[in-house]
């Protein structure tokens, strides 16, 4: 295992990374989950306490107001839990929302959009194997996750007895004050140990991302072979792409030889170069470059053109020309129409001559 660690020395490639994400594997911190929901929560609840306070106040008031009317039976009882359900829904609804919503934000933005995927759900005998199970406590991960712990009880209750410490001998004197100042001093005393515990988990949970995105992408990393592979089933075996070309090439210079036949003329230069040219009044604007080729192909374009009878010009400027700036099946430019006009003005000439 050590060794195939080692030999992982590749960033995983994109497709590496869309295949894992169809599986539902991302990087991902719970502990930022928690750290953006708690702070969430103590946003929402410093905002909305006096509103919330009220609404829990008029509740009570009008359930010990009105206890005297209410009969003592089981229809009674009822009728006033379904009554308190119902309020105490309508004080809590605006929060459980907000925590829905920052909840299903949270995870969109660490997946780095929607994702959807069965495969976690899927039943692995792997993951309920005791043994397997045991290795994950004991090993690396288990090791990791402990130390996560740790640190958050460390640093939790370093922040909240440093809060804490000074108040200790001001809390027994809240006896002495009346119920509501009493609870403005515990909700002041509660905000600041909040902020405090969020500061030290703002460090753990940012902490814990950082190191979830660097262990996804090693996790993900690749062999060379497992490159190269991925490589040949993305684009192919280059071996067989070859075969294609040839194959692809074979076609084209069978049809451009057959097209030969129709040209009205050749041009050389004098013995590297052949371009054949077809110009029908009826189909064709200006002449069109059938065929063309250097070297091999030059002499078979010849050879075909001597089996059909057709002219051969030697015109070393013209042939370069027509090469290097005409492709195969397109009329020849404006520029080229004086000197292509010529050639087979001489043609016609000599085929007339001949009839």
């Amino acid at each position: 295992m050590a060794e195939d660690k080692d030999s992982r020395t590749e960033q995983p490639t994109d497709k590496r990374r869309k295949d894992a994400r169809k599986k539902g594997q991302v990087a991902k911190s719970q502990e930022l989950n928690s750290f953006i929901i708690l702070a969430t929560a103590t946003v929402f609840f410093t905002y909305a306490t006096f509103h919330t306070y009220q609404l829990i106040m008029e509740l009570w008031q009008e359930i010990f107001a009105n206890a005297a009317e209410y009969p003592i039976n089981v229809y009674s009882l009822q009728y006033l839990i379904k009554g308190l359900e119902e309020k105490l829904a309508w004080i809590f609804l605006p929060f459980m929302l907000c925590m829905a919503a920052v909840g299903v934000y949270i995870n969109y933005w660490q997946n780095d959009g929607w994702l959807f995927s069965w495969e976690p759900l899927h039943l692995k005998w792997g993951k309920i194997n005791p043994i397997t199970g045991a290795k994950r406590f004991i090993g690396k991960e288990g090791v990791v996750n402990l130390a996560k712990s740790l640190a958050k009880l460390l640093v939790i209750g370093i922040a909240v007895w440093v809060a804490l410490k000074d108040e200790l001998e001001t809390l027994p004197l809240l006896m002495e004050l009346p119920l509501e100042q009493s609870f403005q001093v515990l909700g002041n005393e509660a905000f600041v140990l909040f902020m405090r515990a969020l500061a030290a988990l703002a460090v753990i949970a940012f902490a814990d991302y950082s190191y979830q995105k660097w262990r996804y992408v090693d996790n993900m990393k690749m062999t060379k072979q497992e490159v190269k592979d991925e490589h040949k089933q993305t684009e192919g075996d280059p071996r067989i792409k070859g075969r294609i070309r040839n194959k692809q090439y074979e076609m084209h210079r069978a049809r451009m030889m057959g097209s030969i036949p129709e040209a009205e003329v050749i041009i050389t230069n004098p013995t590297h170069l052949s371009i054949a040219l077809r110009y029908d009044r009826l189909r064709d604007p200006a002449p069109v470059v059938v065929a063309k080729g250097a070297g091999f192909i030059a002499l078979k374009i010849r050879e075909i053109a001597k089996e059909h009878n057709i002219v051969m010009v030697e015109d070393k400027p013209l042939a370069q020309t027509l090469f290097k700036h005409v492709d195969i099946g397109e009329t020849i430019p404006d520029n080229l129409y004086k000197a292509v006009a010529e050639t087979l003005a001489y043609v016609y000439r000599l085929k007339a001559k001949t009839l």
